[in-house]
């Protein structure tokens, strides 16, 4: 072996390295093969590693299998502690040691890519995007950067899986229980299990049943509303301003759909002191009209039940629902929001024969009858938007377009033509009776 040239060696003492000496040649372009190889190994490694986990997504995607696992089937497939948190911040699914405070630091998030690092270490979030809406985010901790930028398109990915997911998993549901009890109601809702069968499994997930006031809503499009060609689409949008109104920030509520309906349970607890049960289904029926009347298309539709206080009975809300909804189809009622104890008596009375409904109506009406068809029409139209607004004369006037004057002028003339008195309660019931078993008539006249 060659000696090392003098200059070599005095520039070395200067800078106190050491001079080694190998045994044998080693020239630097076996060091360069040696570490392409490596780095060769090292990326095909990686991209085994990365197919891996991109065919095990595709599988998942093609064959979910239980609904209440796919939260852990994509960690252990992105092999990464992640976290799932939902569109008003709660967190769905956690597998990493970060302290809470950490992981939802700077809530509400944009709904864009972001990677950052925090005191416990890297995170990359990734919206969770259905129908253009965000319902969520999906959070992935790597163990370092590198690995941001390796695998963002499998995060990616995952992400999309876990957005079509969350269509069943919904963004108001705060755990796996949560869905699971969702599941109980669903089937107890179809009758296919007892009360006996729903409480027993209820408690199983929610160890306890709270007393509470249920309301049950169940929220439709109408079957005559044109270009309507999604009808889920527009009742999760429903349901998102439902969820954030600050009309129900107090009450709890859980939604489901169930064929094309979505049904909403509200629940107000026994011990809440800031709401009774009155002004409980008062916000939420001003909430319900608000929301419809914005919805994108003007064919939705609520029915609330009566409010019950166990939470049994909620099959039957459920039935007051669909009794409510098909007697206002029957009536064509175009109300967005219509309350089954409005049509209480419509329900009672369905079975009385048709010539005893127009009997009884046209006695009490035969003196507005007789009127032209426009004089008539006028007076039916007001003391019907009387009596659905139980006796309020500013907001029949609202109804009509009216002036509350003009309201009253005509009512007037009303109670001397139909000699009755409209301030006595017995009065008021004829005239109700009447205004409804003409409406039942005509319903039948109609159907026939």
């Amino acid at each position: 072996m060659e000696a090392d040239p003098p200059v070599v060696i005095e520039e070395a003492n200067r800078l106190h390295f050491p001079v080694l000496e190998l045994p044998y040649e080693f020239t630097f372009a076996d060091q360069m093969n040696a570490l392409v190889e490596a780095e060769i190994e090292k990326s095909t490694r990686k991209l085994h590693d990365a197919l891996d986990k991109q065919k095990s997504l595709m599988r998942f995607a093609m064959q979910p299998g239980d609904s209440a696992n796919h939260f852990q089937r994509i960690g252990d497939i992105l092999s990464y502690p992640i976290v799932i948190v939902g569109a008003r911040g709660q967190i769905l699914y956690n597998t990493c040691d970060w302290p809470e405070a950490e992981v939802l630091k700077d809530w509400p998030w944009n709904p864009k890519f972001d990677k950052s690092r925090s005191l416990s270490g890297w995170r990359c979030t990734i919206p969770l995007i259905q129908d253009g809406e965000c319902c969520g985010f999906l959070l992935v901790m790597p163990r370092h950067a590198t690995i941001i930028q390796e695998e963002e398109g499998l995060f990616h990915q995952a992400a999309e899986i876990l957005s079509f997911h969350m269509d069943r998993f919904q963004d108001e549901r705060q755990s796996v229980s949560g869905y699971r009890w969702s599941l109980v109601l669903e089937r107890y809702l179809q009758k296919r299990i007892t009360p006996e069968q729903f409480l027993e499994q209820t408690r199983a997930l929610r160890q306890n049943v709270r007393d509470c006031a249920y309301l049950c809503v169940k929220t439709a499009i109408y079957p005559e509303s044109p270009g309507e060609d999604a009808p889920h689409k527009g009742l999760r949008k429903i349901r998102r301003e439902l969820m954030y109104h600050p009309y129900l920030s107090p009450i709890g509520s859980h939604h489901l759909f169930v064929g094309s309906e979505m049904v909403t349970l509200f629940a107000l607890p026994a011990e809440s002191r800031e709401l009774s049960v009155p002004d409980f289904v008062q916000r939420i029926v001003s909430a319900l009209e608000e929301v419809v009347g914005s919805a994108p298309s003007p064919g939705y539709r609520c029915y609330v039940s009566k409010p019950k206080l166990k939470l049994a009975d909620i099959l039957e809300a459920s039935d007051e629902c669909d009794h409510a909804k098909s007697i206002s189809e029957r009536l064509s009622f175009g109300r967005a929001v219509t309350l089954f104890s409005d049509l209480e008596l419509n329900y009672v009375f369905r079975h009385i024969p048709r010539d005893i409904l127009a009997g009884y109506s046209d006695n009490l009406l035969l003196p507005l009858l007789a009127k032209d068809e426009e004089y008539r029409a006028e007076m039916l139209k007001t003391l019907e938007a009387y009596m659905a607004n139980e006796g309020n004369v500013n907001e029949t006037a609202k109804e009509l377009f009216v002036h509350r004057n003009t309201v009253l002028y005509r009512l007037e003339k009303a109670s001397e033509l139909l000699r009755i008195d409209l301030k006595k309660m017995s009065d008021q019931l004829q005239l109700k009776l009447a205004m409804l078993f003409r409406q039942l008539a005509e319903a039948e006249d109609g159907a026939s």
